[in-house]
C-alpha cells in the first residue's frame, strides 16, 4: 500500500545542526499530512552522521535508513521504503503530488541531493 497526498507547502533549511526538507499537504479526504527528510550537515564526522532520516506525520513514524528509492520530478515525489516505517503496517511508500510554487520546488530540488549525499543512488531526479 502507498500513502498519497498533495503537497501544498514545502521547504528546505540548513544550519550547523541539520539539513531538513519537508512537504505538507492534504489527502483526498482533506486530512493534513507531512513528510520530512533530515540529515546531519555536510562536513559532519562519519561516526556522527547516521544517514537519511525520514518521518511521516509523527516521530513514531520516523527512522534512519528506511528509504530504498526516492524519485523527484516537478509533478511528483515518490518514495519507496526498504522496511516498515514506525507504525505504518503494510505501507511500502509515498506518492506526493507536488502542488507547490516554483521557488518552493527549487528548494526541494536542490535540498534533497544534499540530504541524500553519499547515497546518490537512492535519489533520482527528472
Amino acid at each position: 500500500m502507498r500513502i498519497a497526498f498533495r503537497a501544498t507547502e514545502s521547504g528546505f533549511e540548513a544550519d550547523e545542526y541539520a539539513l531538513v526538507c519537508g512537504l505538507t499537504g492534504i489527502d483526498a479526504d482533506g486530512a493534513e499530512h507531512y513528510l520530512n527528510f533530515q540529515r546531519s550537515p555536510e562536513g559532519t564526522a562519519a561516526d556522527e552522521d547516521w544517514g537519511v532520516y525520514i518521518e511521516y506525520n509523527d516521530q513514531i513514524n520516523g527512522e534512519y535508513g528506511h528509504v530504498r528509492k526516492c524519485r523527484l520530478s516537478r509533478g511528483l515525489l515518490s518514495v519507496d521504503l526498504s522496511q516498515q516505517l514506525g507504525t505504518l503496517v503494510g505501507v511500502d511508500g509515498f506518492d506526493i503530488v507536488m502542488a507547490i510554487d516554483d521557488m518552493s520546488y527549487e528548494q526541494v530540488r536542490t535540498g534533497l541531493p544534499r540530504i541524500f549525499r553519499d547515497d546518490s543512488g537512492l535519489l533520482l531526479t527528472a
